[in-house]
């Protein structure tokens, strides 16, 4: 009985060193994040966004049997954005920039489908390392504010397996209040973000 149990175990972790498979690789691509604005009374807003790169690296754990993995990432990525705030009372209008950089590390999960479709899904871990306000110069009714140094987002997306080339379309939406960019005669909108990136990475080696 002793031998059986050694021999199911044995047979137990040799399949389950061939039923996983772990890969890392470097990725790189374009973001462009919509910033939408809340807790605004006395102007309005118009923001629209820039494209920016996002470079990092990436892991995958796949479960090669049922077609599972989990995919952990680091990325550097920038949101920048400008912002046409138009004063309800005088009619003037200010046109400045905002950007913030980021470290963001998200946890997916996905199934691949006939070897090369990947679909995922999974919370994104936001870590703010700066960010810059070019506000209008004399204008006393601006002021700087911070946004919040760390935030959680959702991200889900597709993704295409072609060789060694990893190539995604996933889209980021926070939901909740990621902080404020500025403050307006006294007023701090807060602001939420929804955000589509564009990504190409390569696989440097794999496991198992």
């Amino acid at each position: 009985m002793k031998k059986l149990f050694v021999a199911i175990a044995l047979l137990g972790s040799t399949y389950l060193a061939s039923a996983q498979e772990l890969e890392f690789g470097l990725k790189a691509g374009l973001s462009s994040d919509k910033i939408s604005l809340s807790n605004v009374s006395n102007f309005e807003a118009k923001i629209d966004p820039n494209t920016t790169l996002n470079f990092g690296a990436f892991g995958r754990l796949k479960i090669m049997i049922i077609g599972l993995y989990v995919q952990p990432e680091i990325i550097v990525n920038r949101r920048a954005s400008n912002f046409t705030i138009k004063d309800i009372a005088t009619g003037n209008s200010v046109i400045f920039s905002h950007s913030a950089n980021y470290v963001d590390v998200p946890v997916l999960v996905g199934f691949k489908m006939l070897k090369l479709f990947r679909i995922y899904a999974g919370p994104n871990f936001q870590f703010l390392t700066n960010q810059k306000t070019d506000l209008p110069i004399n204008n006393t009714n601006f002021k700087t504010s911070n946004l919040k140094k760390q935030t959680t987002g959702i991200q889900f997306g597709v993704g295409l397996d072609l060789l060694k080339l990893r190539v995604d379309a996933k889209y980021e939406l926070n939901t909740s209040s990621m902080g404020s960019p500025f403050t307006y005669n006294g007023v701090s909108p807060s602001s939420t973000s929804g955000m589509l990136m564009l990504q190409v990475g390569f696989k440097m080696f794999g496991l198992f």
